[in-house]
């Protein structure tokens, strides 16, 4: 009788293993399609949107070869960087910038890169003592920048941005902030998502049109335990401000 119940919870506990082992495969999966299709949208989304743009001012530069031959090594520039973000999204490397400095010199140069690209002055500030995070929370406020200034590209009508990242003591915090358009997060009731897609709907300043870079960028800083907010009124520009906990990298070492 007793080996009968030994064997019987043996089976359950067996079968209870193989369950909880399908449901961690199951998260898993999930997990890391949410995590290629964030890294789809941060690379080859936003690479291809700015290689269509510098070919579409190249096919309309007329009789201004010059002007002509800038957008298409522009546009050859972005294809061999989004390729190489792309390798690296893969492999869940870090990305290209962040392999050799540390986060404000990588945020400095993707702002530079992107000013001359657009032709928008981008003004970087660092403020309290940098410090090495934990490479996550630099790869999420890095993507974070990234599709912000994107934003302001495609939507926002900008003629300035500012971009400043802030070491505090418990916090690191990252804002973008443009003099474009704006909208009013009012007439959608001011939450997040929907104020965001009702900006894209009609164009307003910063927005993504398809939606998924605003969810990816939530997600990101979310997933860290962070908060992502954003500012905006019309004809007055747009902010965003993305705080998460201020965890050293040698705290984990």
């Amino acid at each position: 009788m007793a080996n009968r119940r030994l064997a019987a919870t043996l089976a359950e506990n067996a079968a209870l293993h193989e369950q909880l082992l399908t449901q961690a495969r199951e998260a898993g999966v999930h997990d890391e399609r949410e995590r290629m299709a964030r890294e789809i949208h941060d690379t080859l989304a936003q690479g291809l949107t700015g290689i269509i743009t510098q070919l579409h001012a190249a096919a309309h530069a007329d009789d201004d070869h010059a002007g002509r031959e800038r957008h298409i090594v522009a546009a050859t520039a972005l294809a061999r960087e989004s390729l190489t973000e792309a390798r690296r999204s893969v492999h869940a490397l870090r990305p290209e910038p962040l392999q050799t400095a540390r986060l404000g010199e990588a945020l400095a140069g993707v702002a530079g890169r992107w000013s001359a690209l657009h032709g928008v002055p981008v003004r970087v500030t660092t403020t309290g003592t940098a410090r090495a995070m934990l490479p996550e929370t630099e790869v999420a406020l890095l993507r974070t920048a990234q599709e912000a200034l994107a934003n302001v590209a495609r939507h926002a009508r900008a003629t300035r941005v500012g971009v400043t990242l802030s070491y505090m003591e418990h916090e690191v915090a990252l804002d973008v902030r443009d003099d474009g358009t704006g909208f009013d997060p009012a007439r959608t009731g001011g939450d997040f998502d929907p104020a965001w897609s009702g900006r894209a709907a009609t164009g307003g300043s910063g927005a993504d049109r398809g939606g998924f870079g605003l969810v990816a960028m939530r997600q990101r800083i979310e997933g860290l335990s962070g908060t992502l907010q954003v500012e905006s009124e019309p004809g007055a520009g747009t902010g965003i401000s993305a705080r998460v906990p201020a965890e050293p990298a040698e705290a984990t070492a």
